[in-house]
């Protein structure tokens, strides 16, 4: 591991990262590039996604509760181990990954499980509605609707944690930015893994965006136009990478080396640094994106979470002894 300044890379990569990294470079991301991007095309891929989430098993020693929350479809993960400390009586509110197309919590479950183990506190993992239901403003939507019930709900509204993977990234980020534009209880930080933060990636270095692992650039580039359709305009910045970095809490983001999200993640990685707020962002070598989506098997995952859970436990004690 090398740390400078907000960034901290890491070199240590497990066998089992390397298998998943050439499986889903020589086979998943061939698919991704040929697979129609049509309605019939994306509700083919959510289908397939939906039979596989089913035959998911629930991992162990997780108590699941489905419920809805300012009217969205969502799930509640707990696990027998309860905070102490600066995270007791924390809650996280996560938004799942998946280009805005696919995905849900059934998927992210094992992800949503190591948070829960972790840090001790429950997750809510929110079902937002995606393509070809509706844009990003409507996923936006969905997420604001459920962070504005949790503020109401939850044991402690100071206390409320905004995470996400990918497009579930690109989700919390904006739910903190709106909540200080509405004046709303802000989040007391925001954990982005692969964060998507700008949907204009085709302005970066084409060669390095080629280097993904699954993610072909051709594939995201079709998706924007149906990302950003609709009559309504989004709340504050369109690209989280262009908000204003003095509206957000502490923000903890990770990445792999060589991903279509790392660019904008380390572009707003110095827009933070710039202005003197708190960020802490982790690269890791020969890792595929939202690589600790693939749960508590892959050691890099385990890690990744525990120092996300680390960083969320600092901003709460800053956050309580500023408040002393």
């Amino acid at each position: 591991m090398r740390t400078r300044d907000s960034v901290v890379w890491h070199w240590d990569v497990s066998l089992r990262a390397r298998l998943i990294f050439w499986f889903f470079r020589i086979f998943v991301k061939p698919v991704f590039t040929l697979w129609p991007l049509t309605d019939k095309g994306i509700d083919k891929l959510a289908w397939l996604d939906q039979l596989v989430a089913r035959r998911l098993p629930v991992p162990k020693g997780l108590d699941v509760e489905q419920f809805t929350l300012g009217g969205v479809p969502s799930e509640r993960v707990n696990h027998p181990h309860k905070a102490s400390g600066a995270l007791e009586g924390a809650t996280i509110l996560y938004f799942h990954g998946g280009g805005f197309v696919f995905c849900g919590p059934e998927t992210h479950r094992p992800m949503c499980g190591m948070l829960a183990a972790k840090a001790g506190v429950p997750v809510i993992s929110v079902a937002y509605r995606q393509l070809p239901e509706g844009a990003i403003e409507v996923s936006l939507s969905d997420a604001m609707n459920a962070y504005t019930d949790l503020l109401e709900t939850c044991e402690n509204p100071e206390k409320i944690i905004v995470a996400g993977d990918s497009a579930g990234g690109y989700l919390a980020m904006k739910v903190a930015e709106i909540a200080a534009l509405r004046g709303l209880t802000p989040p007391a930080a925001v954990l982005g893994f692969s964060p998507l933060l700008n949907v204009d990636m085709e302005d970066h270095d084409p060669d390095f965006m080629k280097l993904d692992a699954y993610l072909p650039m051709s594939q995201v580039t079709k998706l924007k136009d149906r990302w950003l359709e609709g009559s309504e305009s989004i709340i504050g910045a369109q690209s989280p990478v262009r908000a204003d970095p003095s509206l957000f809490p502490p923000v903890f983001f990770s990445s792999a080396q060589y991903e279509i999200m790392r660019p904008d993640i380390e572009i707003t990685t110095e827009n933070f640094d710039r202005v003197g707020k708190t960020i802490e962002t982790h690269i890791w070598s020969g890792q595929i994106h939202a690589f600790p989506v693939i749960g508590k098997s892959l050691r890099e995952s385990r890690e990744i979470v525990r120092s996300a859970v680390a960083f969320s436990e600092r901003a709460l004690d800053t956050s309580a002894r500023r408040s002393a």
